[in-house]
């Protein structure tokens, strides 16, 4: 059998980072085909250069044996491409008929859209995928997981020979992956090839006939997924051989205790989570996309709501209800998207920055501006904040300093207990250094600190302790001395602690 999909040696450069090297890989007609790797090791940016939404920096790309160039998305789909990522592609205000042939739409007389014929249609697919919604029903009214199958639907309404699919259940729960994969099962039976990219093992190994391995941007490895182990798989992520090594739990510093969070339970996202957060601590925490990492976070400061368990600050339960509760507190959180969820972009730096100080207030709630400018210079100073002026527009502001700006506003609120959410994503090398020394800084003089990272460096780097999360629980909490990107990595993906053989 011939592939349907064959890339010959891919490579891509960024800035002079070289993100693919020579990879090859091939994907043949009714196959799942997993590609697994760590974070950057560069599976997302094959499925872009795939997709059509960049172009590779040399290699060649063979749709069904000819060759393609493909200028755009739209291009791809058109080929018969279709990828699902983490991210949908729908539009929220849109019905889920309309969401499912957006752009496609069959036409009657007079070139006019047919919509009861899109209904149809779209209802057929929907039988077919075991989904029972309304077809006038708006996408946005939807939960997670009717959202992936209508994706999904979209995918084989236009009856696509490839469809990729990123990280499709880290938004689902149990009995929605089991549906996604007896759908990926009916995809295999009608001859697509399935692209399917995970960080679990247990998926991979449920539902894929080959694997593919990178590291670094390289292709380590491909074979018959029957021909290998889970520790088989995880060497060659890793690079080395790791052996199974008793997990130990590592103990608050023993200093004052800050936070106390036992048997917490977040709807659909975490079960049973038990840590302690020490004054003078950095505590780190580690998962993969769907791990309950994110919401827990938010839960801490009053974003998610909590279905059972305590949180207590020095003792006392508290119950953040919302965010104002947690920094009364003494609860401030850095939120993981700044551009979204962190800057208000039509106010000014020092704005911005002061937004939560209570000093900033003086009687009868009047703003207090020389207490804000003091507030503003002392965290300009201390923070290294580099702004033009205080009233300069924070979106003037580069994305270091603008981080940095975030920062500032959680020290300035007079919380203690910082939840630091992905702190130096998109900042570069120098601001990254100065972040994480501030974070050592920090904790030196007494901030209980919680550093939830995707970077795995960064919490070996800052880390006194580092629990790690994998389908919404604490699957281990490292002690210093276990702190390395193995460990991290091995827990994570559900292997357990590991350690280098000798």
């Amino acid at each position: 059998m011939d592939p349907v999909l064959r890339v010959t040696h891919i490579s891509k450069q960024f800035s002079g980072v070289q993100a693919l090297k020579e990879v090859d890989l091939d994907l043949f007609p009714g196959e799942v085909h997993a590609l697994m790797g760590e974070n950057g090791a560069g599976k997302s940016t094959l499925i872009n250069i795939i997709s059509g939404l960049i172009r590779p920096t040399s290699g060649t790309i063979e749709l069904r044996g000819e060759r393609v160039q493909f200028q755009g998305a739209l291009d791809a789909k058109r080929a018969g491409i279709s990828t699902i990522t983490q991210e949908f592609n729908l539009v929220p205000q849109l019905s889920v008929a309309e969401n499912i042939f957006l752009g496609r739409e069959p036409t009657g007389p007079g070139g006019l859209i047919d919509w009861k014929r899109v209904r149809e249609q779209a209802a057929a697919t929907l039988t077919e995928l075991g989904l029972d919604v309304s077809m006038n029903q708006r996408v946005e009214y939807l939960d997670v997981g009717d959202r992936q199958l209508i994706e999904i639907a979209k995918a084989l309404s236009a009856e696509f020979g490839v469809i990729m699919m990123d990280e499709p259940t880290a938004a689902l729960n149990g009995a929605e992956v089991d549906r996604l994969f007896q759908i990926i099962a009916t995809l295999k039976q009608r001859g697509v090839a399935v692209l399917y990219v995970s960080h679990r093992l247990n998926e991979v190994f449920r539902i894929a006939d080959r694997i593919t391995v990178f590291r670094d941007g390289s292709r380590v490895n491909t074979c018959p997924i029957s021909s290998v182990s889970a520790d088989d798989v995880v060497t060659m992520m890793l690079g080395r051989e790791l052996a199974k090594a008793p997990l130990m739990q590592g103990e608050a510093t023993g200093k004052r205790e800050a936070l106390s969070v036992r048997g917490l339970a977040i709807p659909g996202a975490a079960h049973d989570i038990s840590f302690d957060l020490s004054y003078g601590e950095v505590l780190g925490c580690a998962g993969l996309i769907g791990s309950g990492r994110f919401e827990l976070t938010r839960a801490l400061f009053g974003l998610e709501s909590r279905s059972a368990g305590t949180v207590a600050v020095r003792g006392e339960p508290v119950g953040l209800h919302n965010p104002r509760e947690a920094i009364r507190a003494g609860i401030s959180m850095l939120a993981e998207d700044r551009k979204s969820e962190g800057i208000f972009p039509d106010l000014a730096v020092l704005e911005n920055l002061v937004v939560n100080a209570p000093g900033a207030r003086s009687g009868w709630r009047f703003i207090d501006g020389r207490r804000e400018r003091h507030e503003y210079e002392e965290m300009r100073g201390t923070l290294s904040i580099r702004a033009q002026s205080p009233r300069q527009s924070i979106v003037k502001l580069s994305g270091g300093n603008q981080q940095k700006v975030m920062l500032g506003r959680a020290l300035v609120s007079g919380s203690r207990i910082l939840v630091l959410n992905e702190p130096t994503r998109g900042v570069d090398v120098g601001t990254k250094m100065e972040i994480h020394a501030l974070i050592r800084r920090l904790a030196q003089d007494g901030y209980a600190i919680l550093v939830s990272s995707s970077d795995v460096p960064e919490l070996v780097a800052v880390s006194d302790r580092c629990l790690v999360m994998s389908a919404g629980r604490i699957v281990g909490i490292l002690a210093k001395a276990q702190i390395t990107e193995a460990q991290i990595t091995a827990l994570a993906i559900g292997r357990g602690l590991m350690e280098a053989r000798p």
